[in-house]
């Protein structure tokens, strides 16, 4: 289990999954942005908005049609069981229904946040 990397490191929370799968979760930047969208979720939220919000922070704001399908494509046929198989979410009614946040995004939300700001 990956926890703090450092003293006083970068995550409150440990993060139960191995370094390899940590590294092959975020290699894509997709899934790096519906990890900080379902750290950020409370409770529930429609496979749609996960989209919409992923679709905005890829292309922006006046993300077109064709690339909203092309997010959403890609997370109905592979994201989401990539993200529930890491606890990142829930899709008990599969890919297109509802997702739950799980117990892995908000710690490796924090995680990718501080990678950030060092980065810079």
């Amino acid at each position: 289990m990956l926890g703090r990397l450092l003293t006083g490191g970068p995550v409150s929370e440990p993060i139960a999954l191995s370094r390899d799968d940590l590294f092959t979760l975020c290699r894509v930047e997709r899934r790096r942005h519906a990890i900080a969208v379902m750290a950020e979720v409370e409770t529930a939220i429609p496979m749609r908005t996960l989209v919409e919000e992923v679709t905005a922070r890829e292309f922006g704001p006046n993300a077109t049609t064709n690339q909203r399908t092309t997010v959403y494509t890609t997370f109905y046929q592979q994201h989401v069981s990539v993200l529930e198989d890491a606890d990142v979410l829930s899709a008990p009614d599969g890919p297109s229904g509802v997702l739950y946040p799980g117990e892995n995004a908000p710690p490796i939300a924090e995680l990718l946040t501080y990678v950030d700001e060092i980065s810079d």
